[in-house]
């Protein structure tokens, strides 16, 4: 009878220190965040400027960013990029008047834009921490 209470009280014990120890790793998930990751078509959200510079050979440049409000690091590695997350990204601008009219009526606004294509800046053309060479707005222009 002495064995059957023993080997109840160190099932019990057992028990208690298995849900214990399931409880403790979940804290320990909760408190560890995941690295969250900056992948071709994802959206980033910030405030669009206009950066006038001059490249190194003299030629003014005229460049719109986009300051991200999250930066997060590029999900595949770039050789041309800092420690640090890519906070500013330069918005290569295309032929495209309408898209162009868009960009400059948003400077001085926060907006979503969904980034096809981007790389860490690479050479005194890029002005920012990256560059998106190919992006889009999310939806259509607010009223």
């Amino acid at each position: 009878m002495m064995q059957r209470v023993s080997l109840g009280i160190l099932a019990a014990v057992a028990l208690l220190a298995s849900a214990a120890q399931a409880q403790e790793s979940k804290q320990d998930q909760k408190q560890e965040p995941k690295q969250e990751f900056l992948k071709h078509g994802d959206v980033i959200h910030g405030l669009v400027r206009v950066v006038n510079a001059k490249h190194p050979n003299g030629t003014p440049i005229l460049a719109y960013q986009i300051v991200s409000d999250a930066p997060k690091a590029f999900a595949q590695k770039d050789g041309f990029c800092k420690a640090a997350p890519p906070k500013t990204f330069h918005l290569v601008e295309t032929d495209n008047k309408v898209k162009a009219g868009r960009l400059k009526r948003s400077v001085g606004k926060k907006i979503d834009l969904v980034v096809d294509e981007f790389m860490c800046s690479q050479t005194a053309w890029h002005i920012g921490d990256a560059v998106a060479t190919k992006w889009r707005f999310t939806g259509p222009e607010p009223r």
